[in-house]
This record gives C-alpha cells, sequence and structure tokens, in this order.
C-alpha cells in the first residue's frame, strides 16, 4: 500500500509542480485533480488489470495534449511518465496470465490510425507517434524482457532442483541395486553351505551303526536345514530382478580367472599380484572381484584397443587392487549416454566392505581406479551416508537455460529493432519535413527590406513563399483594421530559432510589415 502511495504520488508530481508554477487559476487545479483521480484508479488496477491502467493513463494523456489547458502539452505532457511507467507493468506481468499476452502495439497502430483520421496537423501526428513509440511500446518490451528473464531463471533453477532430485533417485537405485546383489551373491555362498549341511546330515543319518537317537536328530538337522534353504531362496529370491538370467559365473570366482577370460577374448590385460595370497572375508573378497570386473568392462567400453594392467597387493591391513587403462587407440562404439550406475553400485560395494574406491581420469587420456578394503571384517551401517557424492554431470541443464536465455535476448532484440526502426524513420521524416518546411517559408531579408507599405497585393506576392510557416509566434500583436496577416520564417536555417516576418493586407494592398525578433518576441514595426 505504501509504494502504490509513493507511485501515485511521484505519478502526479510533474503536473502539480507545472500547476504551482503558474498564477492561480481554477482550471489548471481542475486538469490536475482530473489527472489525480485516473492516476490513482490506474495505479489501484496496475497489477489486476495492468491493460486498463494503461489505458486511463493513455487517453489522460490525449486529453490533456488535445485540449486547451494550462498544463501542458502533446509533446510535453506531464503525463507521459504515467504511460511509461503502466507501459512497464503491462510488461511485467506473467506471461501465463491473460493480461500478459496482450502487447500495446496495436495501441500505436490504432492512436496513428485515429490521429490521421481526425486530420491531426503532420507535426503533431509525429508527435503523437514519438510518444507512443518511446513511452508505451519501447517499456513494454523492456519490462517484457525482464519478465521472461525472470521466468527463464527460475524455470532454470526448477530445472537444476529437479534434474538433483532425479540424480538423487539414481544414486540410491544404484545402492539398492548393489545391495541386492550382495545379498544374491551371499544367498548363493550360504546356500551353498546349507547344502553341504543338510548332505552330511543325510549322510549321518544313513550311516549304518549309528545310534537311534542321533540318527532322529541327524534327521530333523537335515529337514530344518532344507527348510533354511527354501525360506533364505523365497527372502532373496525377490531381489532379483525378473528378467534377470542366473548368474554362470561360480560364486567364489577368482580374479586370475576374470583377467584369463578377458585375455582370452582378446582384450590386452596384464594382472599382476604375489603368488601367496591371504584369505579375505566374503565382503572383501567379492568387493575385490567386482571392482576388478566393473574396471574391465568399463575399459573395454571406453577404452577400446588400450592395454590394461591389473595390480593386487595385500599388506597387514588392508588388500589395494589398481586397474589402470591406457589411452584408447580406438575410438569408442557410440553407445547410449551412461547413467554411471556401475560406478554408483561399486562404491557402495566397496564401501559396505568398509573400504574405499577412487577413480582418476589421466593426464594422458588413461584412466585408473583403486581401491583399498580391509582384511578383516568391518561392520558399516548400510543406512549411513556414504562421504562421496558422485555427481553425474547433467550439462544438458546449463546448455539449455543458455539456449533459452540467449532466444529471449534474441527475441527482445528482434521487437526492440521494430520501434527504434520506426523511430529512426520518424526522426529522419521529421528532420526531412522540417528542412522542407523551412525552405519552402522563409522570406529573404532582401525581399522584405524590398516591400512598402501601400504596394499591392499581386506586387508583393512576386516575393512572398508559396506557403507560410505552420507554427507562427503566440505574441499577440495588433491587427489593423480589415486586415489578413501571414508569417514567414526569415532564414532556412535549421534547429535554430529565427525572426519572423509578418506581412498583413487589406483591401489588396500591403498595410503592416513587422519584425518579431528572436531576443524579446517583441515586433519591429516597419511601416
Amino acid at each position: 500500500m505504501v509504494t502504490s502511495v509513493l507511485g501515485w504520488l511521484a505519478l502526479n508530481a510533474p503536473a502539480l509542480l507545472l500547476t504551482s508554477g503558474f498564477p492561480s487559476g481554477v482550471s489548471r487545479w481542475w486538469w490536475t485533480l482530473a489527472g489525480a483521480v485516473v492516476t490513482g484508479v490506474a495505479v489501484l488496477l496496475r497489477r489486476s488489470r495492468p491493460m486498463a491502467s494503461l489505458l486511463l493513463c493513455l487517453g489522460l494523456w490525449l486529453t490533456v495534449g488535445t485540449l486547451e489547458n494550462d498544463i501542458g502539452s502533446m509533446a510535453v505532457s506531464p503525463y507521459v511518465p504515467a504511460v511509461f511507467v503502466m507501459s512497464f507493468a503491462l510488461g511485467r506481468t506473467p506471461t501465463k496470465t491473460p493480461s500478459g499476452r496482450l502487447t500495446p502495439g496495436r495501441t500505436v497502430l490504432v492512436g496513428s490510425a485515429l490521429a490521421a483520421l481526425a486530420f491531426m496537423p503532420l507535426p503533431m501526428w509525429f508527435v503523437l507517434v514519438t510518444v507512443l513509440v518511446f513511452a508505451c511500446l519501447l517499456p513494454w518490451l523492456t519490462g517484457r524482457y525482464w519478465q521472461q528473464r525472470q521466468e527463464l531463471q527460475l524455470a532454470g533453477w526448477e530445472q537444476a532442483r529437479q534434474t538433483e532430485r532425479q540424480q538423487h533417485i539414481l544414486i540410491e537405485q544404484a545402492r539398492l541395486l548393489e545391495r541386492a546383489r550382495i545379498a544374491q551373491d551371499m544367498h548363493d555362498s550360504l546356500g551353498h553351505e546349507l547344502s553341504l549341511i543338510a548332505l552330511r546330515a543325510g549322510a549321518l543319518q544313513l550311516a549304518p551303526g549309528v545310534d537311534e537317537r542321533f540318527r532322529d536328530a541327524a534327521g530333523e538337522l537335515r529337514a530344518d536345514t532344507a527348510n533354511a534353504l527354501e525360506h533364505l531362496r523365497d527372502i532373496i529370491g525377490v531381489l532379483r530382478e525378473d528378467d534377470a538370467e542366473t548368474p554362470l559365473a561360480p560364486a567364489h570366482a577368482d580374479i586370475g580367472e576374470l583377467v584369463e577370460r578377458a585375455r582370452t577374448s582378446g582384450v590386452q590385460v596384464r594382472l599382476e599380484r604375489p603368488d601367496e595370497r591371504p584369505h579375505l572375508p566374503a565382503m572383501t573378497d567379492k568387493a575385490l572381484y567386482r571392482v576388478v570386473q566393473e574396471s574391465l568392462t568399463n575399459a573395454i567400453k571406453h577404452a577400446p584397443g588400450a592395454g590394461i594392467t591389473v595390480r593386487v597387493a595385500y599388506t597387514a591391513a588392508e588388500v589395494r587392487v589398481t586397474i589402470h587403462n591406457e589411452p584408447p587407440t580406438e575410438p569408442p562404439a557410440a553407445a547410449r549416454p551412461s547413467g554411471r550406475r556401475g560406478l554408483i553400485g561399486l562404491r557402495e560395494r566397496v564401501r559396505l566392505a568398509g573400504g574405499r574406491l577412487r577413480t582418476t581420469a589421466l593426464p594422458d587420456g588413461g584412466y585408473e581406479v583403486m581401491a583399498r578394503l580391509p582384511r578383516a571384517p568391518e561392520s558399516v551401517a548400510a543406512d549411513e551416508e556414504p562421504e562421496w557424492l558422485p555427481a553425474a554431470p547433467a550439462p544438458s541443464t546449463d546448455v539449455g537455460l543458455a539456449d533459452a536465455t540467449a532466444h529471449v535476448r534474441r527475441r527482445f532484440i528482434t521487437a526492440a529493432s521494430l520501434p527504434l526502426g520506426l523511430f529512426v524513420c520518424l526522426v529522419a521524416g521529421m528532420i526531412g519535413y522540417y528542412a522542407y518546411l523551412s525552405a519552402t517559408t522563409a522570406l529573404a531579408p532582401r525581399h522584405f527590406d524590398d516591400l512598402r507599405v501601400g504596394q499591392s497585393q499581386d506586387e508583393v506576392d512576386v516575393y512572398l513563399p508559396h506557403r507560410e510557416m505552420m507554427d507562427p509566434p503566440s505574441e499577440e500583436l495588433p491587427v489593423p483594421s480589415g486586415a489578413t496577416c501571414h508569417y514567414y520564417r526569415s532564414s532556412q536555417a535549421l534547429f535554430v530559432p529565427v525572426d519572423v516576418y509578418r506581412i498583413c493586407f487589406a483591401g489588396g494592398r500591403l498595410v503592416a510589415k513587422d519584425i518579431i525578433t528572436v531576443e524579446s518576441r517583441a515586433p519591429v514595426d516597419h511601416g
């Protein structure tokens, strides 16, 4: 509310200053009061009905400019700023609202057409169109560009937030998928152990010479083990994807066998590890295998033809595996954009095993993956937030935002070039027309000096221009009785004030010739 009141006072300040600068007059204050009421209504409607606010200010400006009053003409009306502000407010209206889809361009065209139909003098028509372009159309374009840029920025931030949410969802899906794979691996290993227990219990049950009590206990153990294995299969089975095939790799696959299969397939891979290898916990062993498996898969896909080295080192506390591939010798085959799920799942598996994973893009174009896993089992909470945040870059968001910003900028430049071009044409036309009037309404000083009061009008017309000036001085000079006076410029000079000649005829003869000087605008009688 305070902003509206301050804005209303600012819009009425020019009219109030003009009114207070003149001698007191009721008509001036009536105009100022009417303008204050109209601008007040426009300020109140600027948000809900911005087009109505603009039309109110346009009507006020045109009324003050065309009717006789003491507070301003069309060119210097104190209500031009109100038109400017309301046009800008219309441009700032959100584009999704009905008012946001309106354009004041039709106002310029309609106003120009009405002015032409009303036989408005050409200079006034130039003033009308120029003010409409600069006080109505350009502010609207500026407000529209500002509004679209702001909406674009908000949309860009919303898209970035949406991308971030999707990224976290993908990360969580990859982590859950890797946990499901770990559960499947544990199912394979634990199921194998439970099957062996059931087999040994069955052998004990059928062995000769066993006491009947132990035979019954062995039978119960065999049945309980089979039930536990069935329950384990039911629980873990739901984690396997419907379309996933049963893994063909053995539950305790060795890194050496994995590397050998890759080498047999034509991959240039070398394994470096000590001959004596200590026993590792199941989680660590599985994580170690998955690191090598995923790294080989990525190297084959993204660096075809490159040499790959797998190094495994053991210390008293940890096992360290490094997979290094050289720069690719062939361009990678076209593939769908990677979602980096394999790497995310690999990080999750290593984290749950109590280790750390590091990936590095080398300066020479190669790539290195290093994992450090503990030799002793460590307890890691599955719901603990990992320290790493695998951020899959989404350049399409930034590129799309930049393209959209450039598109809005191009639209603004294209839209602004039309009124600017129109203004240039109007200025050129006004200058040309002004030069034409200056040349065709000027009376040479020597011809003016040759004129004598009492000469016939026919003799004087020989020296007079074909047209008289359109904007004679407003000074009131005494007109001889029954005479008709004409005004002419004393020079063809442009954009400078010049003396004005007044020629008066009565009864077909020259009865007065006067000079209205620039300095005092006081008439100098030459009659």
